[in-house]
């Protein structure tokens, strides 16, 4: 049996949730019930809070069941007595808390990243493979791994990017490859665009052939240039008419006659623009053309000669328009998408390089692999079967998600299981993400006709005069985007709001107070300000009152303006890692282990008397001792109060390292490009500053809701379409999905259809933005916006309904309407318009008893950040640091050889690893044996491995010294690694140069196949060093297994 729960704000959603699972435990006679029972939530708060309130609900009726909200739900339904029901509950706690690793209440991703990993050789991963969150650092490495790949050798792709270049600087003047390819490979890798061509039944390889977009190609400048030559032949055959009969252009009505010169005489690369509906309006009718003053005379000198000419003129802006302007659009495209299937393959290579799933791809995955196979197949590879599934915020489920869920739900049907889908379509705002709220409100229907449906009408959060103003408006606003939608659109905006009334479960409560403020956009932070300060004035602590904008930008400028003024603020950017001095400091003492020379790492060491370590083999333990370092030298202030930020940064620094492995550079290039928060505090003596996407889910006692004129009701966007091609001369040769930016003028093109899909989904989206935020307050909220323009107000006074812009503009249509019936208070001074329902509440009449609402960054003392060195003795100054640490590194993904061997044995790429950071640490040839001693410390290599790579190595050094005299004794200078910056800002690292005089020989230690790339790379060493004014300059590679030099310079 399958329930859709359709759940307003605060209506009581996760109670409900709780209570159908503790229920389902309850009545089951299979003491490990909670292991076949999977609730699904969508963020890992809200996991929390259902694991919390299951845990506790049951905690309540072993102990005192009436106490529990719950009670009557199972007494005497389900249990003849509370001692019965004590009974059962104290049992079920029980075994849960014993068995909690099979409490399966998870976050969607995370029961399908588990599910993934049951199929990981299906895949063709190996199962210790980690998810990668930033999907654009891997589609950044895709492109210069191809930009890599431009040699000669790579001609077809070469040739395909030089010409897309040397157009783009015919068109625009300048342009960077580099830039614009890694736009469009986000673009192309965009999960959007997967899911676009799953849905067109798109082929990427198909349709991504360079000889199929050379066709498409072809005929899309055909039709460009046909198109352009019939709209001169045209325009010339009205301009000859009106030359014929001694008519100037200038002396038509309006002077409309006057653009048909422009259309006589268009540019070859000119695009063409639709002459104005003015113009169209005045062609189709003869008696437009001339003013009535020149009718008389002027009419008969061109009529009827001019009629047919101008109507095939006119004519040709219908149909065939529409084709010429999709036409541009495909060939803009066509470059872009020549890279596309290139591109999809070399990431592919690179997330198996590193053992690596991006999250927005797995689900995709999981999809093909599971595709039409039965629950049993899922259930037998994952090692356990789940008869009942909750799943919440269903409106924020993505399709694949849907389609990877629906065999399990299918098969529990079929089962007589009993399942609970819960969601809103009103609170859908992560339509960007994925998410389809369709699939509540119609394929789920649709696919179990059985359904049962149940909707909570009740609200337990709000004040009445927030549910009673919140239910009349939004249920206006609907009715009014209605008459502005597009053919085929008509009602549906009603239809989602159709359960918007609420009843009022507060209703013996005072009222609660709803404020609307329009006034000049800049002065909407002071009436941010002037709201807190009146909030106050009733008993609000700051604590208690939200800020909820529509973007960070938005956020950051009220955050600003508050702590300018006095008011404490809690916003993402306070929580942000690196604000803390403590972290900072950290990561530039890491920076001088890496660069010595690193100027401000240095100076940070020397004024602090911190010794920066050396010889740590792992990030976290380096970190770790310089965070002792930094306390015991009293150098981190009273860093309890960073004691988060500081628990974070490690956690974010032991994730690098589980993926990518100790490279210190590496890492330090990859913290420059991240910026990641510690958990948010529920509460704090500040006012939250938050987006209102961030707040969903949330609650907050009192809510300002500022530049609620910057949620529009549309604005062009780009989207990922398939044109409508049928009947035109581009079907059968340009089907596809192609990057759009959707506009009004998408009207005239082939996308018209998606560009009246996006505008009604823009609607939705942006209506239930603006519903998210006037469903979180509990006991009053203030929203503010700028003054309506001009021409939005004169409409309202004509009675016309169709001119909003945004969301605002309807806002006060509403409010206005509600002070024609007495609904509503309206004031207006100093340019400034008020409108106020409701009244203030006493804040700390609705406080519980204890609550005291403050919650700071400070740490309790003794559970603090605890780092304790795993050998002090060696931490005391010497050089090898700490060992022993355990520690993952990606490098597992070919540890082991198929004969069994492990590691350095087993692994050519490991071997020629170790062997090349041995040969970096030899100066001299006397250095090697140091330096392989260093590799036995680390654990790299064995006692007995370190012997034969002695041996190998001590041969190769005399070979090449003796041949080209690069292991000198003395009398040069080596330099080891070392930093070489372009003048591009980009830095660079030669494994050796030697210097002698004016003479300079750069070498690179190879230990794998050779490769293209080497050589352009060492070239690029040569060249900077010759362009910092060394007259001779070599560049080698030496493949040092082989023996095998090659000049390259």
């Amino acid at each position: 049996m399958i329930e859709i729960m359709k759940a307003s704000a605060g209506s009581g959603k996760t109670y409900n949730l709780a209570g159908k699972y503790i229920g389902l435990l309850l009545k089951s006679d299979d003491r490990y019930a909670y292991r076949h029972i999977l609730a699904v939530t969508f963020t890992n708060k809200a996991t929390d809070e259902m694991k919390t309130r299951i845990m506790q609900e049951l905690f309540t009726l072993s102990t005192e069941p009436e106490r529990s909200g719950y009670h009557d739900r199972f007494v005497p339904s389900l249990f003849s007595s509370d001692d019965q029901m004590r009974e059962k509950a104290e049992a079920v706690l029980r075994d849960i808390l014993h068995d909690y690793s099979a409490f399966a209440v998870s976050t969607i991703d995370k029961f399908f990243q588990q599910t993934l990993k049951a199929f990981s050789r299906e895949i063709g991963q190996f199962a210790s493979y980690q998810v990668e969150l930033d999907k654009d650092s891997l589609v950044a490495e895709s492109v210069d791994r191809i930009l890599d790949s431009l040699t000669e050798e790579n001609g077809t792709l070469l040739s395909w990017l030089t010409a897309n270049v040397l157009e783009q600087i015919e068109a625009g003047g300048r342009y960077s490859l580099d830039a614009n390819l890694l736009d469009m490979a986000k673009r192309l890798m965009s999960p959007q665009r997967q899911e676009a061509m799953h849905a067109a039944g798109v082929d990427e390889e198909t349709m991504c052939s360079k000889e199929r977009l050379l066709a498409v190609r072809e005929r899309c400048r055909e039709l460009r240039d046909s198109f352009r030559e019939k709209v001169v032949t045209k325009a010339e055959a009205v301009v000859a008419v009106l030359n014929r009969a001694g008519v100037n252009a200038e002396e038509t009505n309006g002077k409309f006659l006057r653009k048909i010169h422009d259309y006589a005489e268009l540019e070859p690369d000119t695009k063409i623009e639709a002459p104005t509906p003015s113009f169209m309006s005045k062609a189709a009718d003869s008696e437009k053309w001339f003013a009535k003053t020149k009718a008389k005379t002027m009419l008969p000198k061109v009529y009827p000669d001019l009629e047919s000419p101008l109507n095939e003129f006119v004519a040709l802006f219908g149909k065939e328009f529409t084709v010429y302007n999709t036409a541009l659009i495909l060939d803009s495209q066509l470059y872009a998408l020549g890279v596309a299937d290139e591109l999809s393959r070399t990431f592919k290579e690179i997330m198996k390089e590193k053992n690596v799933l991006c999250i927005d791809d797995s689900n995709t995955i999981l999809k093909d692999i599971i595709d039409g196979s039965d629950a049993p197949f899922v259930y037998e590879k994952l090692g356990v079967r789940f008869e009942h599934f909750l799943l919440d915020e269903f409106q924020d489920t993505a399709h694949v998600q849907w389609q990877n869920f629906y065999p399990l739900l299918d098969n529990s049907e079929g089962q007589d299981g009993e399942n609970l889908i819960v969601g809103d379509v009103k609170q859908s705002i992560y339509r960007w993400r994925g998410s389809d709220w369709k699939l509540l409100d119609e394929t789920v229907p649709e696919m179990f006709p059985r359904h049962q449906e149940k909707i909570l009408d009740t609200n337990y959060r709000s004040l009445s005069s927030i549910v009673g103003f919140n239910n009349g408006f939004f249920a206006s606003a609907a009715e009014i985007i209605d008459r502005m939608a597009d053919e085929g659109y008509e009602g549906k905006m009603a239809a989602i709001y159709a359960d918007v009334e609420q009843k009022v479960a507060k209703a013996d409560k005072p009222s609660g107070n709803v404020s609307l403020t329009f006034c000049d956009k800049a002065e909407e932070l002071q009436k941010v300000y002037e709201s807190i300060v009146q909030v106050r004035a009733s008993g609000a602590r700051l604590s208690e009152i939200a800020v909820l904008v529509r973007s960070n930008a938005i956020g950051e400028s009220v955050a600003s303006f508050l702590i300018e003024n006095g008011v404490s603020v809690i916003t993402d950017d306070s929580l942000r890692v690196k604000n803390s001095m403590l972290v900072r400091r950290i990561v530039s003492l890491m920076s001088c282990v890496e660069n010595p020379q690193d100027t401000v790492g240095s100076f940070l060491a020397e004024s602090l008397n911190v010794e920066v370590p050396k010889g740590h083999i792992s990030l976290t333990d380096m970190a770790e001792s310089i965070f002792r370092s930094l306390v015991s030298g009293g150098h981190a202030g009273d860093w309890s109060k960073e004691a988060l930020h500081v628990q974070t940064f490690m956690d974010n620094l032991q994730d690098y390292v589980s993926s990518n492995g100790n490279a210190l550079r590496g890492f330090l290039k990859w913290w420059e490009g991240e910026n990641p928060s510690i958990s948010s505090p529920s509460t704090g003596e500040s006012v939250r500053v938050m987006t209102i996407h961030k707040s969903k889910g949330l609650a907050f006692p009192y809510v300002i809701i500022p530049f609620v004129e910057n949620i529009k009701l549309f604005k062009g966007d780009d989207s990922w379409c398939s044109p409508a091609l049928e009947g035109t001369e581009l079907e059968g040769v340009a089907e596809g999905v192609y990057d759009v930016t959707l506009s009004s003028s998408s009207a005239s093109t082939l996308f018209a259809e998606d560009y009246k899909a996006e505008r009604f989904l823009q609607h939705v989206d942006n209506m239930n933005t603006l519903y998210v935020a006037m469903t979180r307050p509990a006991l009053g909220m203030h929203l503010i916006a700028s003054t309506l323009p001009a021409k939005c107000m004169k409409a309202l006074d004509d009675g016309d309904l169709g001119q909003f812009a945004d969301l605002s503009q309807i806002l006060y249509w509403y409010a206005s309407s509600l002070c024609l019936s007495g609904d509503m208070t309206h004031k207006v001074g100093d340019g400034t318009e008020t409108f106020e329902t409701g009244a203030f509440v006493d804040f700390g009449d609705f406080r519980k008893e204890g609550d005291s609402g403050i919650m700071t960054f400070e740490v309790a003392e003794g559970e603090e950040y605890p780092s304790i060195p795993l050998n002090a003795s060696l931490d005391e100054g010497k050089e090898v640091g700490e060992r022993g640490r355990l520690k993952f590194s990606s490098d597992s993904i070919d540890f082991f050889s198929e004969e069994g061997e492990a590691g350095y044995s087993a692994s050519r790429r490991i071997k020629g690893v170790v062997l090349h950071d041995i040969l970096a640490g030899v100066i001299v040839p006397s250095d090697l044996e140091r330096s392989v001693h260093e590799a036995v410390l680390s654990g790299e290599i064995t006692s007995d491995e370190a012997a034969k790579a002695y041996e190998h190595l001590k041969s190769a050094i005399g070979d090449i010294q003796e041949k080209y005299g690069w292991f000198p004794e003395d009398g040069a200078e080596i330099l080891n690694e070392s930093e070489l910056m372009d003048t591009d800002g980009n830095v660079y690292r030669p494994d050796r140069v030697v210097i002698s005089g004016n003479k300079v020989s750069v070498i690179d230690f190879k230990f794998g196949d050779h490769n293209m790339k080497y050589e352009r790379q060492v070239r690029k060493y040569a060249d900077i060093w010759r362009r910092m004014g060394y007259g001779d300059v070599s560049a080698f590679l030496w493949y040092v297994h082989t023996g095998e030099v090659r000049t390259i310079l």
